[in-house]
């Protein structure tokens, strides 16, 4: 009788553990993460190069510069030079250089604040296929 009690107890504990790592594996393809509709989970590093400017004026200064990428927020707008995407797949899906970012005021206050321009700074957010970040966590890095 007691092997029987260990079999079902050993049953039970494998399909509570095949249950959990199920539900884990669940938002990730490869080691890919996604979300609801296509939104993909993202980090960049960039630096803001200028903030209430517009992407046109600064790629006529940096003509040869494709890193650059207008950031528009309400009515306010500026402009990043991206350094490194932590997956480039999906940032390649972007059809233009422009992104619109939302999240909470803190987080745009600190991505865009003067004292932050032509610092390293790395976004963590959820990029949709609309081309809308949805702000995370802004960390200053320089």
């Amino acid at each position: 009788m007691a092997t029987v009690g260990k079999t079902i107890r050993r049953g039970v504990t494998a399909a509570l553990l095949l249950a959990g790592t199920s539900t884990m594996t669940h938002g990730f393809i490869g080691a890919e993460e996604f979300g609801p509709s296509g939104d993909w989970a993202i980090q960049i590093r960039e630096k803001m190069v200028c903030t209430q400017c517009s992407l046109a004026e600064v790629q006529k200064l940096q003509p040869n510069n494709s890193q650059l990428y207008q950031l528009t927020y309400r009515q306010e707008q500026g402009v990043m030079e991206v350094s490194w995407v932590s997956n480039t797949r999906w940032w390649n899906h972007l059809t233009v250089p422009r992104l619109r970012i939302r999240g909470e005021e803190s987080l745009v206050q600190k991505l865009t604040a003067e004292e932050n321009l032509l610092k390293e700074v790395e976004v963590s957010g959820i990029l949709n296929s609309s081309q809308i970040l949805d702000l995370n966590a802004v960390t200053i890095r320089g």
